[in-house]
């Protein structure tokens, strides 16, 4: 941080999102005992049709923010944020180049960057985890429960920020990392 030049360190917050968005269901199949297919099925084929719940979670973000920054091999002169020496923003965001390095310079030597702090802005986020449960009567006050929940329903890749070391070459403005592939996970539950 430069103290004589706060404005710099003005920017976005590094939780930021500009757009954020989540929407969840519940939803009752309607199937066996009561419900509207299926409804005159009694024994065995009642336990196996009623009960059947599918729920689900979904969320769309736009990306976080980061800042291009240098790593300063001088001692005495902290590592920080670079010179901003042209416009950072490519034809089209890529993985291989989701930002131009080309546009960054590192400051001169016990100096600090102008570029400002957050500027650029990673690839956005979405996320869809769902879940299908079988509430099961067992006697009267006793509940079986179980439950099938996916994570990462879709398996959507969603990658991480792009490298924003302008010192390192062969790695600025790519993505290297990707988030959780699907996950899936059972468990039963007995409520009495």
């Amino acid at each position: 941080m430069d103290n004589r030049n706060t404005r710099l360190d003005r920017g976005n917050l590094d939780f930021i999102r500009r757009h954020a968005m989540r929407a969840n269901y519940v939803y009752d199949l309607p199937f066996g005992r009561g419900k509207t297919f299926l409804n005159s099925v009694t024994g065995v084929a009642d336990k196996l049709l009623t009960g059947w719940q599918l729920t689900g979670i979904a969320g769309v973000d736009t990306g976080e923010p980061f800042s291009a920054t240098f790593t300063s091999t001088t001692l005495g002169w902290p590592s920080s944020r670079a010179d901003i020496a042209g416009d950072p923003t490519p034809g089209h965001h890529s993985i291989a180049q989701w930002f131009n390095p080309a546009a960054f310079a590192t400051p001169a030597p016990f100096l600090y960057g102008n570029s400002a702090r957050n500027m650029l802005f990673g690839p956005g986020y979405f996320d869809w985890d769902a879940g299908i449960f079988k509430n099961t009567a067992v006697t009267e006050g006793t509940m079986l429960e179980f439950r099938a929940e996916f994570f990462n329903f879709l398996n959507h890749a969603n990658v991480g920020l792009p490298a924003s070391n302008i010192s390192v070459p062969a790695t600025v403005g790519r993505i290297n990392s990707a988030g959780n592939p699907r996950t899936i996970q059972f468990g039963m539950c007995l409520r009495f």
